[in-house]
């Protein structure tokens, strides 16, 4: 029998335990690494090129591209967009 999936409107991290302060900062490092990593993709910038453009260490696009969250934090994420020529847009609604 297959497994039935249903669509959850709230928050991920906070569905797997996460305190709600700590999960909305969870998804916000989350979109903003999927971002990163589209961009590179895209772009087609090796590990060396890609380091380069954002202004970090090989390493650093290693973690991001492996999705190891623990390593950024929102600001450095950001820095990092923006090396990548891209603009960060805040948008900030009501809790449900």
């Amino acid at each position: 029998m297959g497994k039935i999936m249903t669509q959850s409107n709230s928050n991920v991290f906070e569905e797997l335990g996460f305190l709600t302060e700590e999960a909305e900062n969870l998804c916000i490092r989350s979109d903003l690494m999927i971002s990163l990593r589209k961009l590179i993709r895209s772009r087609q910038w090796s590990l060396q090129t890609a380091s380069e453009n954002l202004k970090t260490t090989i390493d650093c696009v290693e973690s991001l591209m492996a999705g190891d969250i623990d390593r950024f934090q929102v600001e450095q994420l950001i820095t990092m967009l923006t090396h990548g020529g891209m603009k960060v847009q805040v948008e900030i609604v009501a809790a449900a």
